[in-house]
């Protein structure tokens, strides 16, 4: 053995363990390692994890961005991956070509997201869809035939993201191992069906769009027998919650354990409810708060808390509301709580909170918790709150 290859050891690693190395690089750090040795020239063109740079991040013109990614696609050697992933919302580019080169890979993940343009007419040949585990689609335009035809294929599809879409009618029935579903920002869409998903735990619905309030937008489910985690999101109508809540079948609530809503303002959200919440163990609402809201805009929210028998955990968030996701992962405490972050002392954060201490009784929660990322953040709700024995102001990083 050379002096050199004494020095270069990791050049004599098997080749697998040597691409389990190179996939944990950037991809740009990946292809840039065939120059370093003989033995590694050809590892770049097996990856099996080809998660590209976002076109916003890139140094380069749009026809170098592409270009690069042509030359990848192109070099690719191996008979299969487990990763594309792909962020061109900047740029536009070849949406077909690129989803059918992953498709053609039986890739297990899939996230594409390309700039609005025409109607994509020519999906892949389903084989290979039928490995698909986790697939996202932003900004993907087809038919609803197309997209029948596409899910229908994706039988072994355990996670589905569909984002800023334009379909008039969506329904995505019958996916046996579908646990995770995200619609968010759906545009013109009239009919929503999620149907026989027997394995399906989580559903976030998100800014729906298709003036669900003129009741030009219905959503129809059934047969969901696991679903226990549903967020929902609609600022432009924010009635559309409880809309929402109060059109699902009966069982389908009772099964629900945690729920997320999320809305811009109070004010018309003065809705009478006549639905129960029997097993529901986690309220989540945030709130974009409003300095000149009427007293009295939140007593839906002590209904809805009076609709939820088996509460455990109520969480009030106040602040700007953005498009984060929620941790749908269910914390169960011996003490049950209410929760406030993001106080400030607004007229209606004040009055919001009150109502929910005096009514405390209602959901047995025993202890109300003040939280913040820095002491100094408390100060207010300390000089609003402090004379109340069961509140606790506690600093959460």
């Amino acid at each position: 053995m050379t002096e050199r290859e004494q020095r270069d050891r990791i050049s004599q690693l098997p080749n697998d363990i040597l691409m389990s190395i190179i996939s944990r690089l950037s991809l740009r750090d990946a292809t840039a390692t065939c120059i370093l040795s003989t033995s590694w020239r050809h590892l770049p063109s097996h990856l099996t994890r080809l998660n590209f740079p976002p076109y916003n991040s890139f140094r380069g013109s749009l026809k170098k961005y592409t270009r690069m990614i042509d030359q990848v696609l192109n070099s690719h050697r191996g008979d299969r991956i487990k990763e594309f992933r792909l962020d061109a919302r900047r740029c536009g580019g070849e949406f077909e070509s690129w989803f059918e080169f992953a498709v053609s890979k039986k890739a297990e993940i899939i996230h594409i997201s390309v700039c609005p343009r025409e109607l994509y007419h020519r999906l892949p040949n389903a084989n290979g869809l039928e490995c698909l585990k986790e697939l996202y689609l932003s900004n993907i335009h087809m038919t609803d035939q197309d997209f029948g035809y596409l899910v229908s294929t994706c039988v072994a599809l355990e996670r589905f993201t569909l984002y800023y879409v334009g379909w008039r009618n969506v329904s995505i029935v019958g996916l046996p191992k579908l646990k995770h579903l995200n619609l968010s920002h759906l545009w013109r869409t009239k009919t929503v069906v999620i149907r026989d998903l027997i394995s399906l735990v989580s559903l976030r619905c998100c800014e729906w769009t298709g003036k669900w309030w003129l009741g030009e937008c219905s959503e129809q489910l059934s047969n969901l027998p696991k679903l226990t985690k549903l967020e929902l999101r609609n600022h432009s109508y924010p009635l559309g919650h409880i809309e929402f809540l109060a059109g699902m079948p009966s069982c389908m609530r009772d099964q629900l354990q945690l729920l997320f809503l999320s809305c811009r303002t109070l004010t018309k959200l003065n809705h009478d409810l006549s639905f129960q919440l029997a097993n529901l163990k986690h309220l989540e609402i945030m709130f974009c708060m409003r300095t000149d809201c009427e007293r009295g805009d939140w007593r839906h929210v002590i209904r809805l808390v009076k609709a939820c028998r088996s509460l455990q955990k109520l969480v009030i968030k106040f602040g700007e509301v953005n498009g984060e996701t929620v941790d749908h992962t269910l914390h169960y405490n011996p003490q049950k709580c209410l929760e406030i972050s993001g106080y400030l002392g607004y007229y209606a954060e004040h009055g919001l909170i009150l109502d929910l201490i005096n009514n405390i009784n209602i959901t047995s929660l025993q202890k109300v918790n003040f939280v913040a990322p820095r002491e100094a953040a408390l100060g207010r709700a300390r000089f609003d709150f402090e004379h109340i024995k069961s509140v606790d102001f506690l600093v959460i990083s």
